[in-house]
């Protein structure tokens, strides 16, 4: 029960502690969040290994070479958990990390408390029928939206009250400002007039970078990366040092490095797959099997049994590639590489140079001039080799574009739309008086999960599969004319 308890307490915590984390970082500096989350990874860390040792000293293995080895190397892992815990005191606020340190202790009285009251009498008696809870949850409610109502009321009061303080000792300065200038000389003036002149000339420059600095784009969901990225500047500009190097690549290929999980998560399932294949498969075994098996019939349907085959691996990868990229960015802290252009051009530019050394090895370099051209067999064909060599090259150029933009218009689109539905339900707080936010954007996420991800690996896919199936020779189309012909003959 006791391991039971901490296992809770340990889920609750990540929970919590990520939660408090978000809501630090919207309202303060990225340094403090920091600080937070790293206070209670490292409490979180601190139990684990109290727990191992505990067990280790209790459990049946007490007194024996494996005992004595486990606790050595909790006894080192303490160590550099204690190293770690000075170098963060060095890096990052010392109260942020306090209070995150603290934080799980907190989780555990809490959830200590809340044991006690649920196995208590009272509580049993007051939620002894569904009209007692239903009232004893309202009055929950209730308390909690009058308390964050009056809260906020007083927080706008202090904000007025420090507003007019300003106000007023304002024209005080001004006051004394212009007291003092008859008593300047000319050349004093002239100074002031210089400084004030500059002052305005900086105050504008920063009103104009702040906001071009707000004109950059869209806004978007903080993912892990960027919220690192953020948090670097911000402690640098704080001390007054240049941003390290490592902020700016981590800023420049974030989409890259997103990109790059996702195909490192789908080759780590592929060889574990693969390493532990199974006569009676498991869940993750069946799910990979099933894919395949419907992979290899679709793509086999559209390019034959002769060229099926071989593009099934590159088509089927690059299907679940997409699909994977488009959903990872509907889990919280993470961002779809598929919404920013320079992926979805990568991919189409893949699919077009690989449709196109298929053609050059399959046709050879006349062939592929002869599909250029339109295959002219006769006077009006080769007449018409001037118009149809230009938009036949014209939409294989076209081709790479079409994917990219659809692809990435869609994803972009579909972010575009849970932030504003997400900016909607956060906007309630303050419209509704509620204490808490409307997700407004769930449906969505689950829409975009099951619809628009799916369909539009899929439209990808289809269409590099049917570019294959262009480039590649119709032997089919021959096999069907012989035939016709021996018909004829035979007739």
């Amino acid at each position: 029960m006791g391991l039971e308890f901490l296992a809770r307490v340990r889920r609750s915590s990540i929970v919590a502690g990520l939660v408090v984390t978000l809501a630090v970082a919207a309202a303060a500096p990225y340094a403090l969040a920091g600080g937070f989350a790293a206070g209670v990874a490292w409490s979180l860390v601190n139990l684990a290994l109290l727990q191992f040792v505990v067990v280790t000293m209790t459990g049946p293995e007490r007194g024996t070479g494996a005992a004595f080895r486990r606790l050595a190397l909790a006894f080192a892992g303490s160590l550099a958990l204690f190293a770690a815990g000075a170098f963060l005191l060095t890096k990052l606020p010392i109260m942020a990390l306090a209070a995150g340190f603290t934080f799980p202790f907190l989780v555990m009285v809490l959830k200590a408390a809340s044991a006690a009251l649920l196995e208590s009498a009272f509580w049993r008696r007051r939620t002894a029928s569904p009209w007692q809870a239903g009232v004893l949850v309202l009055t929950l409610v209730g308390a909690t939206w009058w308390a964050s109502t009056n809260f906020q009321g007083a927080t706008r009061a202090d904000a007025q009250t420090e507003t007019h303080a300003t106000e007023h000792a304002a024209p005080a300065t001004d006051a004394h400002a212009t007291e003092a200038a008859p008593a300047a000389g000319a050349e004093g003036a002239e100074g002031a007039g210089g400084a004030a002149t500059g002052h305005g000339e900086a105050a504008a420059g920063e009103h104009a970078a702040g906001g071009h600095e707000k004109a950059e784009g869209p806004q978007v969901f903080e993912n892990v990366l960027g919220l690192i990225v953020k948090s670097a500047e911000h402690a640098a500009e704080e001390k007054g040092q240049p941003v390290p190097a490592w902020v700016h690549f981590l800023h420049q290929f974030e989409i890259v490095i997103y990109s790059l999980f996702v195909a490192v998560l789908i080759s780590i399932i592929a060889i574990s797959v693969a390493n532990n294949w199974q006569s009676v498969p498991g869940p993750l075994q069946a799910l990979v099997e099933t894919w395949v098996e419907h992979a290899w019939n679709f793509f086999c349907g559209i390019l034959g049994p002769k060229y099926g085959p071989r593009f099934v691996p590159f088509l089927g990868t690059l299907f679940v590639y997409i699909y994977v990229m488009n959903v990872i960015g509907l889990i919280p802290f993470m961002h779809s590489p598929t919404s920013n252009l320079n992926i979805t051009v990568a991919m189409a530019l893949t699919v077009f140079v690989y449709v196109q050394f298929t053609a050059f090895r399959e046709l050879g370099f006349l062939g592929w001039l002869d599909h250029m051209a339109g295959s002219p067999r006769d006077v009006v064909g080769w007449a018409l080799v001037p118009l149809m060599m230009p938009v036949h090259l014209i939409g294989e150029i076209a081709k790479p574009i079409s994917l990219s933009c659809r692809l990435f218009g869609n994803i972009f689109g579909e972010d575009m739309l849970l932030v504003g539905f997400a900016t909607l339900g956060v906007s309630a707080l303050s419209a509704l008086h509620l204490p808490f936010g409307l997700p407004l954007q769930v449906p969505f996420m689950f829409l975009a999960a099951l619809i628009t991800s799916p369909v539009q690996a899929l439209v990808f896919t289809m269409l590099s599969t049917i570019y294959f199936l262009l480039m590649l020779p119709h032997d089919h189309d021959h096999g069907h004319e012989h035939h016709g012909e021996e018909a004829h003959h035979a007739h």
